[in-house]
């Protein structure tokens, strides 16, 4: 029924709107080729789409990901925060005066940390987003489940990949009901989209993602990546190759009464169902 779903979530007349870049990214060992690829990335993405507003690459893009297996590469490719990858960003985010996110493993007091940064258009760091749940114990965790920002007047949440089936993270978002989340991702699987579908419903909030993608020492990343709205309707899902996902997203008045009560009933109802229906993958992702 589009002319409910319109009257629920009217987007497209919306004067609130945020054009995104998420980028699916081919890394390498080093850190050094990593960031000049980024820097790449950003360039020619501002060259094709100059009407972007934030950049957002997947999580520890930094380097490979393996941090069980392969813990001296992630000590090996960690930084300090500023350092050579932030003070690069930073440059990059003045210059074209957007918003960059990033992950990134960050060497802090003795200890590692899986770090998503956010970088304002001024050039300066306005995020730095620690891992909270961790599902390896080569990093520390983060202090926060959650941290919420603001981008263009825009309720922002950042997430790295299983901060998101953290039962404290999920409390924290119903709670800071955040307009946008950005969930960075180390991932190479989400049947269907099911999870993306699943948490923007639950949190009645744009879900965008970014991702890695292709071999790494024998583990393979098939670099999916979406953007959901918040009734659960993917805008953008792709699979199975490096690139890159533009995409305007508007954002409705804030919410309130009636239309309030009208859009929790009709995300709820097929997100019961949907829990309902893929009851073992859900099982899988906690």
């Amino acid at each position: 029924m589009p002319w409910l779903k319109k009257f629920l979530y009217d987007d497209i007349n919306s004067d609130r709107r945020l054009h995104i870049a998420a980028v699916s990214m081919r890394c390498d060992r080093s850190v050094e080729v990593n960031r000049g690829k980024m820097a790449e990335q950003v360039n020619a993405i501002i060259a094709q789409h100059p009407e972007v507003d934030l950049i957002f690459f997947g999580e520890v893009v930094s380097g490979w990901y393996d941090p069980a297996g392969r813990p001296d590469l992630h000590r090996q490719t960690a930084e300090t925060i500023p350092g050579p990858t932030t003070n690069t960003m930073c440059d990059l985010a003045r210059k074209h005066q957007i918003s960059i996110c990033f992950g990134m493993s960050e060497s802090r007091g003795g200890n590692l940390f899986n770090v998503q940064v956010l970088v304002s258009p001024e050039g300066e760091l306005q995020v730095i987003h620690r891992k909270h749940h961790l599902k390896e114990s080569l990093y520390s965790p983060g202090s926060a489940p959650v941290s919420l920002t603001d981008i263009k007047g825009i309720r922002t949440a950042l997430l790295i990949c299983s901060d998101a089936s953290s039962l404290d993270s999920m409390r924290a978002l119903r709670k800071l009901r955040p307009e946008l989340i950005l969930l960075s991702l180390a991932d190479d699987e989400d049947e269907h989209f099911f999870m993306a579908q699943c948490n923007a419903r639950m949190y009645d909030a744009w879900i965008v993602t970014a991702n890695r993608f292709g071999d790494e020492d024998g583990h393979y990343w098939n670099g999916h990546m979406v953007v959901s709205d918040p009734l659960g309707d993917l805008r953008i899902a792709v699979e199975g190759c490096e690139r890159v996902i533009v995409y305007d997203l508007g954002f409705a008045p804030p919410r309130k009464g009636l239309k309030r009560m009208l859009r929790r009933l009709i995300t709820g109802t097929p997100l019961l169902v949907d829990i309902m229906k893929n009851w073992k993958q859900l099982k899988q992702y906690f």
